[in-house]
């Protein structure tokens, strides 16, 4: 039997004159006029076909058909209200899955430690966390929020920015004991040393290095004979003695504090990097969205490279949408 959907409309009306015995009364409940209670209930028994009330002068009453019809429904009116109740605390708290995207080298060593932290004081949210070097068809594999080294190409996707992070050039201990170490960036574009370069995610190579020593500015294009595709590739690279690496500080400072990396150019400045965050344009974020938002905005302050503004990238989101 086809369900008609117009039942539903009528049914709790009708719950709360068999409960109020009265249409007066049923009227002040849900905010309807006394016609509109009676028509409500006419329409209700035009479409079941029995009669629910017999109406007389002195009031109404129900009929035997109203009260078995109220028996067998009573149960699903609690049901959906208590369903419409849970609706509405999932609505206004952080409980669910959210479906994050990153890079390799922004899970590993930004957004794991981060969640950590959050799910514990989440204990409502699961996190699906999916490694997407390059970012994905939001039509075909949709998520919530993703976070990215550098600023993405990612349609459908507004991005903003988490916190700066240093470039800093290094390479391995053994490295160095082999060809020497660098002492001016023209330095590394001649043999013995070699360089490894990623490319990006979004297919940019970063061949071109600049480096800024107060006012003087230079670029330069080191040897390479190794082209990696991301920067955790190239870090690894670095780790066995490869090459020399220009890699963001905040994937480098464990190995560079235990020795399994030596810093090179330390007088000059070799750029900033940053990881973003990035949400689907065109729609509010969902309470598990926001706090998650929020709690990756609070640590990257903590990274000590925090930025001044957030540099945005795509179109504004409203400000309810992601205020922190």
């Amino acid at each position: 039997m086809r369900f008609d959907g117009r039942l539903i409309s009528g049914v709790g009306i009708f719950a709360s004159v068999v409960e109020t015995g009265s249409f007066v009364r049923t009227s002040e409940v849900v905010g309807l006029t006394t016609s509109g209670v009676s028509r409500a209930i006419s329409r209700l028994e035009e479409r079941l076909g029995v009669r629910l009330f017999h109406r007389s002068p002195r009031g109404i009453t129900v009929t035997e058909d109203g009260r078995r019809f109220y028996d067998q429904t009573l149960p699903l009116i609690e049901r959906l209200a208590q369903s419409a109740d849970e609706i509405r605390a999932c609505g206004q708290d952080a409980v669910g899955t959210l479906r994050v995207h990153a890079d390799s080298a922004s899970s590993s060593h930004f957004l794991i430690p981060a969640l950590s932290d959050f799910m514990e004081a989440y204990p409502r949210v699961d996190v699906q966390l999916e490694v997407r070097e390059k970012p994905s068809d939001l039509a075909s594999d949709p998520c919530d929020l993703a976070v990215h080294l550098g600023d993405a190409e990612w349609a459908g996707m507004m991005g903003e920015q988490l916190f700066e992070s240093p470039l800093i050039v290094c390479a391995s201990p053994r490295y160095a004991d082999a060809r020497g170490t660098p002492t001016t960036p023209h330095e590394l574009c001649v043999l013995p040393h070699t360089c490894l370069v990623d490319v990006r995610g979004n297919g940019r190579r970063n061949s071109q290095w600049a480096f800024r020593n107060g006012y003087e500015k230079v670029s330069v294009e080191g040897e390479r004979r190794l082209t990696c595709s991301t920067p955790m590739t190239v870090l690894a690279a670095a780790l066995s003695g490869m090459g020399i690496a220009r890699l963001p500080g905040f994937l480098v400072e464990e190995s560079l504090a235990t020795g399994r990396l030596v810093r090179f150019l330390d007088d000059w400045h070799a750029g900033l990097t940053s990881p973003f965050i990035y949400f689907p344009t065109g729609a509010a974020l969902t309470p598990k969205t926001r706090v998650l938002a929020d709690f990756l905005r609070r640590r990257g302050r903590e990274m000590g490279h925090s930025p001044d503004r957030g540099r945005v990238i795509g179109r504004s989101v409203k400000a309810d949408a992601v205020a922190a």
